[in-house]
């Protein structure tokens, strides 16, 4: 009977499925080292010792050829001024002279190893020679000082040296040449040499020698400051696991083993929820011990030949080879979660910690690096909000190639006037008279037609896009508000404000400015937050709030019930109306729940002096049951679509109170038929 098949995600003691990364080059340093230092050291022994050589040799020449030199000015001066005549040197010498010179120069200078003598007259030519052939030869101009050459004299290589001689007390009357033999020359030399070499060599090479104990233990020491050196650039500090950059070669790695085998590679994203209360509670070391444990709870959550990495702060990420399963890792990421939520003891405290993860599949959500981390950054990202592992999803991605596509359009639209506004009408549940209209912006794309706000106002609240955005707008929604009230129309227009807005100080001003421009009454505007705008900068919110509406603008929560703010915060806002969320009413006909939260909304609000306007009426019923609540007003596509400008006049003419009355509200969904025979397509609702 066969095995069963090992789980991918069950944490075994396995063989890595792809061979260990190859050591960084820093690594193999030192060997290299060494080999370029031993030669490097050998040469330059090499070449100092071959320079110290041939200076003793050349030193060891010069003294020998000095020694010649100094017998010749000898010879010179103290035998041959007193013994030659002038004649000597006034023509060539012959007969009884010439014996007699030769006696006299064999026996006073051709001693040891002297080939010979010449003397030159004036001219240059060679009056005596101990080789009698070259008597009467021109040879050389006398010099005037001691001359030294090298050469051939009578076929044996030897020392020349040229000076002048004088006759008596008189002045130089020629010159006279004395030829060395130079092969003793160079055997002192060699014989001086030698020995000094022979030293010289022997104490290079034992200095060559001492050096390769102090080199073993240099290069030692090397390697191991190389090795802490490559760890400290690889790892986290803190809780010595690997860190980015070794993070981002792992994940190369497996996936350059998933395209060999055909595989998948799973990389998860973690980041710790509330950790920030942690450090500024317990204070930052407690949050370094918090950090160390959760590491090494980690390690033991994981196979062994996944990877955990910290990436940085409270942010943690895990590679999983051969892991493309999203059931599987699904399964590994909840595990992980669950894991973490078992407490951790610190500073004599139980604290729990909770973590959201975003996961990213090789290959369905990225072929290389950069992708998988940024995809499952996203997907971390939209866990936060569900409490549960994410896998990515590209709806979820305000950051797509196509979606940034549109920043540098979206600025142009702004620009040139290509957004374009349509209001969806609230009515008076008690008189059926319009008082306000909502602002919705759509885009008139002009290839991709008409926008809805889903697909660019997320998009311009993550690059800082949403102000020129906002600011357009209400310049916008203020010049048709002014407008209507030109036509004879009263009702007011709300705009929807993002949290960036509200952490603008300069907007009231701006807000001023354009209701001075427009020439609209500041009650006519009212501006719309969610709950979880105020939740950015509770202090500033309120701030920019309080000055809004000491201009007379009006101020509504909108969505509410479905964001996070208390009971006791909204009390502190200088808020004028609540706005149901569309959920809640959408639902009450069929949902008990739905409606008691209705009726508990509606009633919270009249008891804090506010009025409650409820969004999504889309049946008579919902109408009904509102009106017996107490609901001051409804907005729904029972009532309107949103309606460009020139289709929201007409609609406000026809529905005039002054002209229907007040019990012709029954016959609201005649007209919200008559409506969409005008509106050529649906358009969302959602305030965004």
């Amino acid at each position: 009977m066969s095995p069963p098949p090992l789980n991918p995600f069950e944490r075994r003691r396995a063989r890595p499925p792809f061979p260990p990364a190859p050591r960084r080059a820093e690594s193999l340093a030192p060997p290299r080292l060494v080999l370029r230092f031993a030669l490097y050291t050998a040469v330059g022994l090499a070449l100092a010792a071959a320079g110290i050589l041939l200076f003793i040799r050349q030193n060891g020449i010069a003294q020998a050829e000095h020694a010649v030199a100094f017998h010749a000015r000898f010879v010179a001066d103290s035998v041959l001024s007193d013994q030659l005549r002038p004649n000597d040197f006034a023509q060539p010498v012959r007969g009884q002279r010439r014996a007699a010179l030769d006696e006299l120069f064999r026996s006073e200078v051709l001693v040891g190893s002297t080939l010979g003598a010449t003397l030159y007259g004036p001219s240059g030519r060679v009056t005596y020679s101990t080789d009698h052939a070259l008597i009467g030869h021109a040879s050389r101009r006398p010099t005037p000082t001691m001359e030294t050459t090298v050469q051939k004299w009578g076929g044996t290589k030897a020392l020349n040296v040229y000076l002048p001689v004088r006759v008596g007390r008189g002045d130089a009357a020629g010159s006279f040449a004395l030829h060395q033999d130079y092969g003793p020359i160079a055997a002192s030399a060699r014989k001086a040499f030698i020995p000094v070499a022979g030293v010289l060599e022997l104490a290079l090479l034992g200095l060559y020698l001492s050096l390769f104990p102090l080199l073993r233990r240099v290069t030692r020491r090397l390697r191991g400051h190389l090795d802490e050196i490559e760890h400290q650039a690889l790892h986290d500090g803190l809780t010595g696991l690997p860190n980015r950059d070794l993070f981002r070669r792992r994940i190369d790695e497996a996936l350059a083993e998933a395209r060999l085998r055909h595989s998948g590679v799973s990389v998860l994203l973690l980041d710790l929820d509330r950790f920030k209360e942690i450090n500024d509670t317990l204070g930052h070391q407690s949050g370094d011990l918090l950090l160390q444990a959760l590491a090494e709870r980690l390690e033991t959550l994981i196979r062994d030949t996944d990877t955990v990495a910290r990436l940085g702060g409270d942010e943690f990420a895990i590679v999983s080879p051969g892991a493309g399963d999203e059931a599987g890792v699904l399964a590994l990421a909840e595990r992980i979660r669950t894991g973490l939520e078992a407490p951790f003891a610190l500073a004599g405290l139980t604290v729990e910690v909770e973590a959201s993860v975003g996961i990213a599949l090789y290959p369905d959500h990225g072929a290389d690096v950069e992708a998988l981390i940024r995809h499952a950054d996203v997907a971390m990202y939209n866990g936060k909000k569900t409490h549960r592992p994410m896998l990515y999803s590209q709806k979820d991605d305000h950051y797509s190639p196509e979606r940034l596509a549109l920043v540098g359009e979206l600025r142009r639209a702004i620009a040139t006037g290509e957004l374009v506004i349509h209001y969806q009408p609230r009515v008076e549940l008690a008189t059926g008279g319009v008082h306000a209209v909502e602002a919705l912006v759509r885009w008139d794309h002009p290839e991709r037609g008409l926008l809805s706000p889903g697909e660019f106002l997320p998009l311009a609240e993550h690059t800082g896009m949403i102000r020129p955005l906002t600011g357009y707008v209400l310049d916008a929604a203020l010049a048709d508000c002014a407008g209507w009230s030109r036509e004879g129309l009263r009702p007011g227009v709300s705009i929807n404000l993002s949290a960036r807005d509200l952490l603008d100080a300069d907007l009231p001003r701006e807000v001023e400015s354009l209701l001075s421009k427009h020439g609209v009454d500041p009650t006519l505007l009212e501006v719309e937050i969610t709950e979880n705008t105020i939740l950015t900068d509770p202090e500033r919110t309120r701030t920019v709030l309080e000055r809004l509406r000491g201009l007379g603008v009006t101020l509504s929560i909108d969505d509410f019930g479905t964001g996070f703010s208390s009971l006791g915060q909204l009390k502190r806002l200088p808020v004028d109306v609540l706005k149901i969320d569309r959920s809640f009413v959408m639902n009450m006909e069929h949902e008990e729940n739905d409606d008691v939260i209705v009726r508990s909304t509606i009633e919270l609000g009249h008891n804090l002096g506010l009025r409650v306007v409820a969004e999504g009426v889309e049946t008579q019923e919902t109408w009904s049951r509102l009106a017996q609540l107490g609901c001051d007003t409804a907005q729904g596509f029972f009532i309107s679509r949103p309606l460009p400008r020139i289709v929201l006049v007409e609609w406000l003419r026809k529905r005039d109170p002054r002209q229907q009355g007040v019990d012709e509200k029954h016959s609201l969904g005649q007209a919200r038929r008559r409506d969409l025979r005008v509106v050529e397509a649906p358009l969302d609702s959602e305030a965004v």
